[in-house]
């Protein structure tokens, strides 16, 4: 006598798919293709399966969390994928990386994509204006990681960018540097706004004028983008003496670009890049940079994450973590 009990294990042994496309057929059967589903119901009705009378008995799911991100090609975001994908395991949780900006014209397909896969929760690296937050959270809940709306009431983890740039480009004056350029990327960030706004600070507290083509904004981190914008200052009659860098890629781009125009990192040009990626201690010269903890980031944001998918009355306390300026060959005259 055949059992009135299957698996979803012995199913998909049958029909040769994997047990998360028989456990969507069994739960969300308008997903699937036609073909996918009579392959599943024909296996059933082989194994014995009494639509009457028997059950199937579902591998347990797993929660999901989406992990949303401006651009995998910067690699800085890696350690925070990392720091994230480390949280979520450690609660049974899986991270699914999801690439796009959030904004009017794409809102719709990513809470479609929210409501589609049932996500237990959403982290948004993205900067991401109020009335599309408020979009996201009436679906799911969410936490802000790095960028966060500063007119919004919904926790974040991030730094103090101001603080951070400020730092940096104190470090260049006290080297002796007075003529500092700065390569940025694009002002729709919180962390290009506010990275300006540290260096321009630190700058007029030393009553140090920056020409306007000195001030260079990118449209991405893009590491030949940077090189082509700082050729043409390097190229002009008058050059500055040190470079801040709202990112290593860009400060890499700047050792490569000086070496092309004949001079030296850092005995002609010094330079500060930001995030402490892993090829900032491996290039040569190795490069002085703001170092965020950028796992504790992907971390933190999980964890604050997980306690209000477990707790929803909970109200986690937005989180500012410190940085470090490591100083490195690229601002030290002793350097090779």
């Amino acid at each position: 006598m055949k059992s009135n009990k299957i698996t979803v294990s012995q199913i998909a042994k049958t029909t040769g798919l994997s047990p998360a496309t028989i456990s969507r057929v069994m739960n969300h059967p308008e997903l699937v293709k036609q073909e996918t589903l009579e392959s599943v119901q024909t296996a059933m009705l082989n194994l014995g399966y009494d639509f009457q009378k028997a059950t199937v008995l579902p591998v347990q799911k797993k929660k999901i969390i989406i992990l949303n991100v401006p651009d995998t090609e910067n690699i800085f975001y890696d350690e925070i994928i990392k720091g994230a994908k480390t949280s979520a395991h450690a609660h049974g949780c899986h991270i699914l990386v999801n690439e796009c900006p959030i904004e009017s014209g794409t809102i719709k397909e990513f809470c479609d994509l929210i409501k589609c896969i049932d996500v237990a929760g959403v982290i948004l690296l993205n900067q991401v204006e109020t009335t599309l937050l408020e979009q996201i959270h009436a679906i799911a809940p969410l936490i802000q990681c790095c960028e966060y709306n500063k007119s919004s009431n919904y926790p974040y983890v991030s730094i103090d960018d101001i603080d951070a740039a400020e730092k940096a480009t104190n470090h260049l004056l006290s080297c002796g540097r007075n003529k500092i350029a700065f390569v940025n990327g694009p002002l729709s960030f919180k962390y290009a706004i506010e990275r300006r706004e540290g260096f321009l600070s630190a700058m007029n507290t030393a009553d140090t004028f920056v020409p306007k083509n000195w001030m260079i904004q990118l449209p991405k981190v893009n590491y030949d983008m940077a090189y082509a914008a700082i050729s043409r200052i390097l190229n002009e009659e008058t050059i500055p003496n040190a470079f801040f860098m709202s990112s290593d890629i860009f400060a890499m781009a700047l050792v490569r670009a000086a070496h092309h125009f004949h001079l030296k990192v850092p005995k002609d040009i010094m330079v500060v890049g930001f995030d402490d990626i892993s090829f900032s201690s491996i290039i040569s010269p190795t490069l002085t940079t703001i170092a965020q903890p950028s796992f504790q980031l992907g971390y933190s944001a999980c964890e604050m994450l997980i306690e209000i998918i477990l707790n929803p009355s909970s109200t986690p306390k937005s989180l500012l973590l410190g940085t470090n300026l490591i100083i490195r060959e690229s601002t030290s005259i002793q350097a090779p």
